[in-house]
């Protein structure tokens, strides 16, 4: 079936190719220059909305767009620290036409969604995105979730509640998440914590594949997630959105909205507030309910800044509450139920309820998570300007276990606060050849898991120590743009200091310490090519280092939320990843083709393996239960993949997209054999009907995840399961002040489980859900 799907997909494309290469024949071209100065702005960013079609200005800031096709379109121009502009534009059949720009500067960074071609901070990387429609489809869903499908990224989930980015087979510690600029805290404690971070907030995301972000911690070994909202508004007048959205499954309903505007006796000043509410029960495979995966959440953000003259500020707080439930059939009471679970193809009746239940009961995730930034900007002369970032953290996690003999003592609980900083110097406007970012950051953070604080805990049984942590970091990257290339250096040293505090037994007053110290030096080559204006290659060398973080050094114990007990090794090194990465662009007329190699080597790779030799497995049995034993083991590591992607504009109202994700893992140290839970591959289709003047669409998509057959036998406590492919479908449509779309997943109700889902050992994926989002632009 997958077969005839993708040829049919293939026939219509190539069917209305003769036609559509013969009316496609019109120009746009155009300069963009700087408002304030009226210099010329090399490297900006024009390209039409919902197309593949996009150039970048030269260094005399002239673009030109070729083989354009009759239509009205949008027209966007935007560039690093420059506010974006947004037009409505009518091409007609053989006519040149010229569209000029002139941008105004401001102090944030990756105003819009990136879209193929647009060009990043570190523009040699490779490079992923969501468009506007792909964003608005997956709005509603976790971060982990709504970027899947991204060319190599997919998800790492723990059950269906608890989702997490996967890049290039790595998460967690190796993916930096950037929340408004600020490195996400919290998540580094287990691959089931999902980032506490409200998607709503941001409304641009962007996606580095592999090292390369220096600027932000060379332990980036996966990549980045940047995550940014929208330019504070500077004049007056308020403004805002509603949006309401229901998934059948799990009858969840989230309903978000924002307000924002300036202030009319304070020319300059903008205010941004926002807030998210979340409730849904249990979710529903193709087969059965799952018992207890109900989430309730409940988000809030403020906003508020302003630009004087060389002066701008901003202040930002948002605070995320989450109460997730566990699946119940993943804590068991014995070995033996244990192992039958595992083994059976349908989970016990005890665990798949006849009846729809909103109730989360033990065990769940109870999370709270705040964070307050502050920004400043003091432009400089000749394009330069000295930004600096103050932010604070507080991260609260309660897990609950299921009760035992009557007990309610069965939980884990972590109060993480962190305190970060940057002081940045950037030349990225500056009028000379050479234009660099040269900084500091630096962390403070402290994490209690018993007692009052950190330096006086009380239990030796917590999954983790109370312990300190303080990192520095010192930067510098340069850059050089030219007509045909670009060059990017960059490098980065970082020091890092954990020091642990344990007492000798259960509430001892004698506090034993223990202080462990990296240092590492990190970075990056960067070289883009034009070759011609159809051809561009993206050519990256990176060094990247990262310290062992806290849970795979000192480990030991139950974990709820992943239902398993979990060992550290408090003797594991600093990881040193080498990577070559190789990136082509290829876009003739009205097909756009990106292809991207990569190679990492990593020393000292730090993995949590399954307790499973040569099919022996092994179980811990607590009084709370049953469980698989991972231990953090560290080898020499080699990912090697290819992330693809094509899109071909068949018409101008039709459109096929074709993505693809494939990712090898070596153990190096173990002559070449697989490493577990590294994703499988990922191929989707989609094929893509727009009315221009409605402003409507519809798409139908398939996905399809190939069984994970480079895994060692005997190295796991279940084989990886069957591969499986996904129909989904979307409906959109713009009337005026609303927005309308209609999406579904998994629509013929495959049965199914993901290799990357922890939960697989005992029950099937989500089944099929239907959403509806309504829109209301205020």
């Amino acid at each position: 079936m997958l077969r005839r799907i993708f040829f049919l997909l293939t026939f219509m494309t190539w069917a209305h190719c003769a036609w559509a290469q013969s009316n496609c024949s019109c120009t746009l071209e155009g300069n963009v220059t700087s408002k304030e100065n009226k210099e010329s702005i090399p490297g900006a960013n024009v390209y039409l909305k919902g197309t593949n079609k996009y150039a970048i200005s030269d260094k005399k800031g002239f673009f030109r767009i070729t083989a354009l096709c009759p239509g009205n379109y949008i027209l966007i121009c935007q560039m690093s620290s420059f506010d974006a502009i947004e037009i409505p534009i009518s091409i007609n059949d053989e006519v040149r036409h010229q569209e000029n720009f002139r941008l105004e500067s401001h102090d944030e960074h990756l105003q819009e969604v990136v879209v193929s071609g647009k060009k990043t901070e570190t523009s040699a990387q490779l490079r992923g995105n969501l468009s506007k429609e792909e964003r608005a489809e997956r709005d509603g869903l976790s971060l982990g979730e709504m970027m899947r499908g991204i060319s190599g990224v997919q998800s790492l989930q723990t059950g269906s509640t608890i989702s997490k980015p996967v890049i290039h087979g790595m998460h967690s510690s190796r993916v930096i998440i950037l929340n408004q600029g600020i490195r996400q805290e919290g998540q580094q404690w287990g691959s089931e914590h999902a980032p506490e971070i409200d998607p709503f907030v941001s409304k641009n995301i962007q996606v580095i594949k592999g090292p390369g972000g220096l600027r932000y911690g060379g332990d980036a070994i996966g990549g980045i997630v940047m995550m940014e909202p929208d330019a504070l508004p500077d004049t007056a007048g308020i403004k805002g959105e509603i949006q309401s959205i229901y998934f059948s499954n799990g009858r969840q309903g989230v309903i978000s909205g924002s307000l924002q505007g300036g202030i009319t006796a304070n020319k300059g000043w903008g205010w941004r507030i926002q807030g998210t509410l979340k409730d849904g029960g249990n979710i529903q495979t193709a087969n059965y309910y799952l018992a207890n995966t109900g989430v309730q959440e409940q988000n809030f953000s403020a906003a508020v800044g302003f630009k004087k003259n060389k002066w701008s500020s901003d202040l930002f707080f948002s605070h995320f509450h989450s109460v997730i439930g566990i699946y119940l059939g993943s804590h068991i009471g014995n070995v033996n139920d244990l192992e039958n679970s595992i083994a059976r193809t349908r989970p016990f009746q005890a665990f798949t309820p006849l009846q729809f239940s909103r109730e989360i009961d033990r065990p769940n995730q109870d999370i709270t998570h705040s964070l307050g930034k502050l920004k400043t900007q003091y432009q400089l002369t000749n394009g330069r300007a000295i930004r600096s970032t103050l932010a604070l953290q507080n991260d609260e996690r309660l897990e609950l276990d299921v009760l035992r003999a009557g007990k309610n003592i069965n939980n884990l609980q972590f109060l993480l606060r962190t305190f970060n900083g940057e002081i940045l110097l950037d030349e990225s406007n500056a009028n000379q050849l050479w234009k660099g970012q040269f900084g500091i950051n630096f962390q403070l953070q402290g994490n209690v898991t018993s007692g009052k604080d950190v330096a006086n805990p009380t239990l030796t049984t917590s999954l983790l120590p109370n312990y300190f942590q303080n990192a520095f970091g010192l930067f510098a990257i340069e850059r050089l743009v030219k007509e045909k290339y670009e060059l990017e250096l960059g490098l980065r040293v970082d020091e890092k200091t954990i020091d642990v505090h344990r007492p000798k037994s259960n509430y001892s007053n004698i506090i034993y310490r223990n202080a462990n110290h990296y240092l590492g030096l990190s970075g990056s080559l960067g070289l883009k090519y034009h070759w011609t204006e159809k051809l561009e290659n993206h050519l990256i060398l990176a060094r990247a280092f990262r310290a062992p973080g806290v849970n795979e050094l000192f480990s030991y114990g139950v974990h709820h939320g992943a239902a398993a007990f979990e060992i550290g090794d408090p003797g594991l090194k600093g990881e040193t990843a080498y990577n070559l990465s190789l990136n082509t662009i290829y876009a003739p007329k009205n097909l756009q083709i990106e292809l991207g190699l990569y190679n990492n080597y990593i020393q000292n790779f730090i993995y949590l393996r399954p307790l499973v030799n040569n099919g022996e497995a092994v179980y811990f049995t607590t009084v709370r239960g049953a469980f698989p034993a991972f231990a953090y083991e560290q080898i020499n590591a080699i990912f090697q993949g290819v992330d693809a992607q094509v899109n071909y504009q068949i018409s101008p109202k039709l459109s096929f997209q074709q993505k693809s994700s494939i990712v090898h893992a070596f153990d190096v140290s173990h002559n070449f054999t697989y490493l577990v839970n590294i994703p499988a591959n990922r191929f989707e289709y989609t094929l893509s009907y727009r009315w221009m003047q409605e402003k409507q669409y519809v798409s139908v998509g398939l996905v399809q995840v190939s069984e994970q057959t480079r895994v060692e036998p005997g190295s796991d406590y279940a084989v990886p399961p069957k591969g499986y492919q996904l129909v989904q479908a979307n409906w959109g449509i713009s009337l005026k002040k609303f927005d309308i779309g209609l999406r579904i997943s998994n629509a013929f109700n495959t049965a199914y489980r993901d290799y990357l889902n922890r939960f697989r050992y005992f029950a099937d994926d989500q089944g099929r859900n239907i959403s509806l989002r309504v829109l209301y632009k205020i």
